[in-house]
């Protein structure tokens, strides 16, 4: 009887080394294959990055230069959409959709803002393309792992980052309603140049 409970165990003594072993395997396996993945997100995002910088670049010219005419305004814009739209879709393997879809519309109607009679309308229009450009930048942080990359650093580092203009940003990050009407000040000062 001694020796049946001896080969039971055996058996199962053997059964369980192979499954840890696989389960071990898996593990490194998907180690692997997340570093790689990680690498390849981190380019994507990074490229995305670029492209959502450069299309802010012709979006603020587009809305503040009233040289252009509608068309041109049109083509500009459309330009910069489009090589967005170009870059999400050769690396949909790597991009959330429907991050990549945010970043896609980000600068839509920036071309019809100097055809605004109302300069509310043409202040309010540009906040919102703005404030959509800041969403995209700051889910391209979060779902690329900068973000979260970041907070460890922090935490690690416990950096003392202070001066003047770090303070500002610090109270008006934290005081947000007090920083949107900075902004619109601002861009009432810049409508009242117009």
């Amino acid at each position: 009887m001694a020796e049946l409970w001896a080969g039971v165990f055996g058996i199962c003594g053997v059964l369980l080394g192979v499954i840890v072993n696989e389960v071990f395997r898996r593990q490194r396996r998907i180690e692997a294959y997340t570093a790689r993945l990680f690498d390849r997100r981190l380019n994507a995002y990074e490229g995305l990055m670029k492209h959502l910088y450069s299309a802010s670049r012709v979006a603020a010219d587009v809305m503040e230069n009233p040289k252009y005419t509608a068309e041109e305004r049109l083509d500009l814009i459309s330009s910069a959409i489009h090589e967005i739209a170009a870059f999400t879709d050769r690396n949909e393997l790597y991009l959330d959709r429907d991050l990549a879809s945010h970043c896609v519309a980000t600068f839509m109607g920036a071309e019809d803002i100097q055809g605004l009679s109302s300069g509310k309308e043409r202040t309010d229009m540009k906040r919102d393309i703005w404030e959509q450009y800041g969403q995209a930048r700051q889910m391209i942080r979060e779902d690329s792992g900068i973000a979260k990359i970041e907070r460890h650093f922090r935490t690690v580092a416990k950096p003392v980052l202070t001066s003047p203009v770090i303070d500002r940003i610090r109270y008006l990050r934290e005081h947000p309603k007090e920083a949107e009407r900075s902004l619109e000040a601002e861009m009432r000062a810049s409508t009242d140049k117009d």
